[in-house]
Order: structure tokens, then sequence, then C-alpha cells
């Protein structure tokens, strides 16, 4: 007796793999709208963790303004990342580089304490208790850094925040940023609105 061995011919394999090209281009727009919805919840998770984190920081240290390496040496504290095109003139801080001075990493105030913190005692009200976070702070989901604006916590003229320059990777809200909602499709969490020592996130 001899057994046949079934198979495909080349007609059939071929509209197989025309049916799976059609299926696979219709679930495209699907696939990149979910990746997309989902670099936008990671983003609004990292603003919102450094708000509280930070509001913590804040809290810990007071100004600690007889320190020259402290937070309030600083413009602009930033994660690690790209810096963001900023919207006009380039004028706005979000985008300064690390080398031109007024910017700091936020890594060496809650993770290392390179600026030199006075460690908290004990039953002390104040001090240095971190890390406040397990790891480097990450860039954003479009690769660039996270910055919060310091200068606004240490002068208290206007919201301090977290800010993503969101998809289009260009940081449009104001540096003196007074009230909400953020511009454009950036991704902001407040971390104060009052200065140091009054810090409340709220994000919107």
């Amino acid at each position: 007796m001899v057994r046949r061995v079934g198979g495909f011919s080349i007609t059939e394999v071929t509209t197989i793999l025309t049916m799976m090209s059609i299926l696979s281009a219709a679930a495209m727009p699907a696939v990149d709208q979910y990746v997309e919805e989902a670099k936008l919840v990671r983003a609004t998770h990292d603003v919102r963790t450094l708000a509280v984190v930070l509001t913590r920081f804040f809290n810990d240290i007071g100004s600690e303004r007889n320190n020259p390496t402290a937070w309030t040496s600083y413009n602009l504290l930033v994660g690690t990342g790209a810096a963001p095109a900023v919207y006009g003139d380039g004028t706005d801080q979000w985008g300064a580089a690390i080398e031109g001075g007024g910017v700091g990493l936020v890594d060496d105030h809650l993770i290392t304490n390179t600026a030199g913190y006075t460690p908290r005692d004990p039953g002390a009200w104040f001090g240095w208790r971190g890390a406040y976070l397990q790891q480097v702070v990450q860039p954003d989901p479009w690769g660039n850094r996270y910055g919060v604006n310091v200068q606004a916590m240490r002068e208290g003229d206007s919201y301090t925040v977290v800010l993503s320059a969101g998809p289009n990777g260009v940081a449009e809200t104001p540096f003196g940023l007074y009230g909400l909602p953020a511009i454009g499709d950036d991704i902001v969490a407040v971390v104060s609105s009052m200065g140091a020592g009054h810090g409340r996130p709220t994000v919107r």
C-alpha cells in the first residue's frame, strides 16, 4: 500500500501568505496606537512618581542654603537622556546643557547624595534619608530627559514641575509655569506651587 503524503501547492502557500500579509497590515495601526498609549502611561507614571519623591526630599532637607552644591545652586535638575528641543526662540531653560551651568543631575540629590546633604539622624526633624529611588532616572519613552525647574522651588514665584517633553520631543510649557495645564503634548506633575516647604504634588 502506497501512503500518500499531503502538502500545500504553491498556489495555496501564496494565498496563505497573502492573507497573513493583509491581516498583519490591518493590525499594524492598532499595534502602533497601543504602543504610543503605553508610552504615555509610562511617562505619566514617571512624572507623578518623581513629583512625590521630590516632595519628600524637599521636606526632609529643607533648603540647606549654606550648602554650595545643594539643589538651591541650580535652576534645573535633569535625568539621563537627550535634552529636549524647546518651543520658540530656544531661550527656554528646559533644553539647557549640563555643561552650561545651572543644570544638575537629579540622581545626585535623590540617590547618591553627591550634593553632600546632612544625613538625617534618628529622631531628627530634618536631614537626607535617601536613597529616594531604587535606580537612576531613565529617559522618558521618547529618549529625552525628565526635567525639574527647581528655580521655581527656590524663588517661589511659579509652579515647580517634573516635565517630559512628550511624543514630539519639544518642551512647550514655559519654564516659569503659572498654573496648569501644560502646553502642547508635554506631560507634567506638580511638585509645588508655592516654593520650598510647601510641596503638595498634584497631577493635572
